[in-house]
């Protein structure tokens, strides 16, 4: 690795925690971390989503299984457009009508609270296993790039994304998204 290259993850890694740094500044209520003060633009929201739904495993698996010849990768774009559809049309309106502040708040608006707790239980378990795998997933060409090893990558990754959210909340998750994207 180069020093070039040294200084553009470290670049990387600063920016994100500018960004956290930088959305704290605008926080005054619970409300303004946990919403984002309810003024982040669509445009940014959706970078977020796309962001969010674009994992390490994404980025390194697709292209592979596009060089293959296969386009099986497809079937996970289609599944993105629909999700993006239901969640537009079911939680978008009310959220941002001020009605409710949650996915779960919505659910339970609609189907009652033992929907919500299962959706709650659900989302949790599965978060809790794929977010290992993907931070996992994530730290091996971190590692590969910069020499370190796989357990320091995942501190480093896991470390620098707990400390913008912390600071920054919903703010610096979503601004720090799209610069990732950017990046991807």
């Amino acid at each position: 690795m180069t020093s070039l290259d040294l200084l553009v993850i470290v670049l990387y890694f600063a920016v994100t925690l500018g960004i956290g740094l930088w959305a704290t500044r605008h926080q005054q209520t619970a409300g303004d971390y946990f919403l984002g003060a309810r003024d982040l633009p669509a445009w940014a929201v959706l970078l977020s989503i796309v962001a969010t739904e674009t994992s390490a495993l994404t980025v390194i698996s697709i292209p592979g299984i596009g060089a293959r010849g296969s386009l099986v990768f497809l079937q996970l774009t289609f599944g993105y457009l629909l999700g993006r559809a239901a969640v537009a049309f079911w939680l978008l309106p009310g959220y941002f009508r001020g009605e409710q502040e949650t996915a779960y708040a919505r659910l339970e608006s609609r189907f009652g609270p033992g929907t919500r707790r299962l959706v709650s239980v659900v989302f949790l378990a599965t978060r809790f296993l794929g977010d290992g795998v993907r931070i996992y997933a994530g730290a091996i060409p971190l590692a590969l790039v910069t020499g370190w090893n796989v357990p320091v990558s995942i501190v480093a990754m896991g470390g620098i994304t707990m400390v913008y959210t912390w600071f920054g909340g919903l703010k610096a998750v979503v601004w720090a998204d799209v610069v990732q994207l950017a990046v991807y």
